[in-house]
């Protein structure tokens, strides 16, 4: 059966606006190449709209243009980050809600640099106050914070401002995963560092991230390559942002972020990320007093369109088949959030998530709670 609600818009959104789909085509049917690859009129093209989409991202994160990187990802930016941030022996700071694309690279530091990894765990609310960091930092040397601004499990948001404060006192650099709510929320928030996918609420293609560092902090490249330089060198280049874009560039998502920061203005970010919540608390409320389900709920307090649950008699791997069968295109499993299921008691299957989108209509949450409610 084809899928007839999406509702998976915490992993990739989908569809994604016409304007974006149309950029992307263009790249591929008129322009076809890349900036800094020549100096014909399609490198001249395709340099207009990266840059556009530099100085989007460069304005949503209140930094320079020439301190956005773009990457393939937010997994290829957190690794990049983190193995520029950290040396030997380093001391991190992080959270329970963080992805594994901050896990594991995190554990392989640990293997190569010693470094020795903190990990704060939420509270009996399931939140995490942002006020247990400060005794965290004072208690010994700290070199970096890394924290998610919010869960792909429960939604709950983290109090991300604070936490940049906390560790600028303490004098640690502040990463901040901002994956899940670029596009959704202010991601200027003080941090020294923010790394984010682009295929989630900025709605651009997928294959493409961002780096972006605070004004004055210049994080060493991590891979070299080849990078559009005009001079024969044969050492990688240290000027941001070049050095860290080694590689032949993602050119049609970069043409299709551009047109999505045009489309999504900034100032539309709240009434779309209410609605999209909205969607959410229409379902739980739907489901709130059927027994075998357990939703697992975040804290009251800002959050993205994110609901996850478990049923007493279906494995989430399960019961994502059978809503698949039936045209609901949800997420089961782990999510990537390792540590997390540890202190929701779901560290053997997950959950099943449920994440709505802006244009996410009623009626798609008011049928997935039927279906639910007839098992």
């Amino acid at each position: 059966m084809t899928t007839t609600h999406y509702l998976d818009h915490a992993a990739t959104s989908f569809p994604k606006p016409e304007r974006v789909l149309a950029a992307v085509l263009h790249w591929f049917a008129a322009v076809g190449v890349s900036a800094g690859r020549g100096d014909g009129a399609g490198c001249r093209r395709a340099a207009i709209e990266v840059a556009a989409a530099r100085a989007g991202i460069a304005a949503l994160c209140n930094t320079s243009e020439s301190s956005v990187a773009f990457v393939s990802g937010a997994t290829e930016g957190l690794n990049l980050a983190l193995r520029a941030l950290l040396h030997h022996g380093d001391h991190v700071i992080t959270t329970a809600f963080e992805h594994s694309s901050v896990v594991r690279p995190l554990r392989a530091l640990q293997r190569e640099r010693a470094i020795s990894v903190e990990v704060i765990e939420p509270g009996p609310d399931g939140g995490l106050d942002a006020a247990r960091l400060a005794p965290a930092l004072a208690a010994r040397p700290t070199r970096l914070v890394c924290a998610t601004h919010a869960s792909n499990v429960t939604g709950v948001c983290l109090d991300a401002a604070a936490m940049a404060r906390a560790a600028r006192q303490a004098g640690a650099t502040f990463l901040l995963d901002a994956s899940q709510t670029v596009g959704w929320l202010d991601v200027d928030v003080g941090a020294d560092v923010v790394v984010a996918s682009c295929h989630k609420a900025l709605a651009a293609p997928p294959g493409l991230g961002f780096v972006a560092v605070r004004d004055g902090l210049r994080l060493a490249p991590q891979k070299q390559g080849g990078t559009g330089s005009s001079q024969a060198l044969d050492e990688h280049p240290t000027d941001w942002p070049a050095a860290f874009e080694a590689g032949t560039p993602n050119t049609p998502a970069l043409f299709g972020l551009a047109a999505a920061l045009r489309a999504l203005p900034p100032d539309t970010a709240g009434a779309r990320l209410a609605a999209a919540v909205a969607r959410c608390e229409q379902l739980e409320q739907l489901l709130a007093d059927h027994t075998p389900i357990r939703l697992l709920r975040p804290p009251p307090g800002p959050r993205v369109p994110v609901t996850s649950f478990v049923h007493r008699d279906y494995d989430p791997a399960e019961l994502g088949a059978m809503l698949d069968s039936a045209g609901f295109h949800v997420r089961s499993g782990h999510h990537c959030a390792p540590w997390l299921h540890r202190s929701l008691g779901t560290r053997a299957a997950g959950t099943v998530r449920v994440s709505p989108g802006a244009d996410t209509p009623p009626a798609s949450m008011q049928a997935l709670a039927d279906f639910l409610l007839a098992l």
